[in-house]
């Protein structure tokens, strides 16, 4: 096992952890931290020092060192396959790491020359695995199928290794270097502040409920936070509208004087009272991250705020996004899942697109699906059962899609992947002004639909795997066909496996890719359905804009 470049081999030789484990407490024994690179964990090793060694004390450059008998120790220890482990962990799991100090009164002569204070190195961890020390075997789950789960960590130090703890902050900053923490600073040596939109509605159950938005916070995603040394204010949404308010300029003066009635429709103010909320007085530019508790319509009134902004394109290229699905589909946090990528900061560029309507002079920004015919259906029409959950729209599929069937005719346009060449520079797409007909480098088919399903996103739902080949940033839309001609029964059999994505291989799903469509409805039986919300009828075109946006994702892809 090598030491790389990054762990700091001298100062961890020098820092002993006091163990107690499977010891008697007046047999303390000591322990240093090795860095694992095969497995990429951090294990706490037993050594043979005595309790009673004194180490010397060395200046910056440790001259000397090598000669040290705990640095050879150590040294040989890295390399020991029979070393006894008596904890570990994973640094993938790691999202926080750091130094505290406990001070105790001194109440002895013979304490006097003692340290008054004892030091601890605590990590931060949630584990997938089930492997996590402290954690019962018989509870451990497929990593597949387990949630993650609070693995912590506390390192009490010898203090008498412990001049000013320089060493102990260097292990520090190797382990979070290592976990690929990102730093609590910005470019310009400000702190990181992170802006949370929280829907307390989310979820269904009101306010109070165990699944909602305001529980989620209070009780894992705030804790998270702290671990992580994020600061952050919370917006607490009163009202429909109120997130995408938010997002408005403040560095206007109309809206700055808007911004003072903002507050009044938010009372939870008591409900909350452990947290920073948000004044609404500072602009979004100002914050380094927005993250969106509840479901994704929250997310979608805070990408329209940004998108009536004159300044959206800098804000998108500037601010980092993330979602804590707290809703019903939670079709986005399912697509990008990892919380732990919003306390270590990793991101992903996430394709968005440019939504443009016939029968209105509005524009739209997407990030994730558009629906017309059964699933928009579905989504919109099942509104009145939405106290049954998920459940709803499974309920109205049967009913519209199986009982009583609709046709859905439309003219569908589009423009496939690599016919500008690279298909990533779609954003240069030039589209053709409603009533001019489709440039002849687009294909164009007109029938009867049953389902008419865009994404850029590989699950529209927490349930659901539309586009099982879709990737965060590939640059294209992925179109979802089935036609009216398909059967009862073939259509029972594809919906079944929309679950697991297998419905891809059913004749009657077909699958476009495209860099830019155009959708012209022959009916007015269906709606038009954005990222899960109604928005005016009628032809509607869009194109991609490629990696238009960054999201806190799992794995760090800058």
């Amino acid at each position: 096992m090598n030491a790389p470049n990054s762990w700091p081999v001298t100062a961890a030789s020098k820092i002993r952890v006091v163990s107690t484990k499977d010891v008697d407490a007046d047999e303390q024994k000591y322990c240093r931290l090795f860095f694992n690179e095969s497995n990429y964990k951090i294990e706490l090793v037993s050594t043979d020092d005595a309790i009673h060694h004194e180490l010397n004390v060395y200046d910056d450059v440790n001259t000397g060192i090598e000669n040290e008998s705990t640095y050879i120790s150590y040294i040989k220890s890295m390399n020991d396959a029979s070393k006894r482990i008596v904890d570990f962990f994973y640094l993938d799991d790691v999202i926080g790491a750091n130094l505290s100090l406990e001070y105790s009164a001194q109440t002895s002569k013979k304490a006097a020359h003692q340290n008054s204070y004892s030091a601890f190195i605590n990590i931060y961890a949630y584990s997938k695995r089930g492997e996590c020390h402290n954690v019962n075997k018989y509870n451990k789950r497929d990593s597949r199928e387990a949630k993650r789960i609070a693995c912590h960590k506390t390192y009490k130090i010898d203090s008498r290794c412990c001049e000013d703890f320089a060493d102990v902050r260097k292990l520090i900053d190797a382990i979070r270097s290592l976990a690929m923490l990102q730093s609590n600073t910005s470019v310009n040596n400000n702190p990181f502040r992170y802006l949370v939109v929280l829907n307390p509605y989310s979820g269904g159950g009101g306010v109070t409920s165990k699944t909602g938005a305001k529980h989620i916070y209070e009780t894992i995603f705030n804790p998270m936070l702290e671990q992580a040394g994020i600061g952050h204010d919370v917006l607490v949404s009163g009202r429909a509208g109120h997130a995408r308010e938010r997002m408005k300029d403040r560095n206007d003066e109309v809206n700055n004087e808007a911004a003072e009635h903002f507050t009044e429709a938010v009372k939870l103010d008591e409900k909350m009272c452990c947290i920073s909320l948000d004044d609404e007085t500072k602009d979004i530019s100002e914050y380094n991250a927005i993250i969106a508790m509840g479901g994704d319509g929250i997310m979608f009134e805070i990408m329209q705020g940004i998108h009536d902004r004159a300044d959206e394109k800098e804000i998108l290229k500037n601010l980092k996004f993330g979602i804590v699905g707290c809703g019903t589909s939670n079709g986005l946090a399912k697509s990008i899942l990892h919380w732990s990528g919003i306390c270590k900061g990793n991101t992903c560029p996430l394709d968005i697109a440019s939504y443009q309507l016939a029968n209105s002079s509005k524009t739209y920004t997407s990030f994730l699906t558009f629906s017309f015919g059964l699933i928009a259906d579905c989504d919109l029409d099942s509104e009145c059962l939405r106290w049954l959950g998920p459940l709803r729209s499974d309920i109205w599929a049967v009913y519209r899609g199986i009982l009583f069937p609709k046709k859905y005719r439309a003219k569908f346009s589009y423009l496939p992947p690599g016919s500008i060449g690279n298909q990533k520079t779609s954003n240069v797409v030039s589209m053709p002004n409603f009533g001019e007909p489709t440039p002849d480098t687009w294909v164009t088919i007109e029938d009867d639909f049953k389902v008419f399903w865009v994404s850029n996103v590989s699950h529209p739902a927490y349930n659901m795997l539309l586009c099982p080949m879709s990737e965060m940033n590939d640059g294209v839309f992925h179109v979802l066909i089935v036609r009216a001609s398909c059967s009862r029964l073939k259509f029972i059999e594809l919906m079944l496996k929309l679950e697991t994505g297998r419905h891809i291989e059913c004749n009657d799903a077909e699958v476009v890719e495209c860099v830019a469509y155009r959708l012209e409805p022959l009916t007015d039986n269906s709606y038009n359905d954005l990222d899960g919300e109604l928005i005016e009828p009628g032809p509607i075109q869009a194109r991609v804009i490629p990696s238009g946006a960054h999201f806190f994702a799992g794995t760090k892809q800058e």
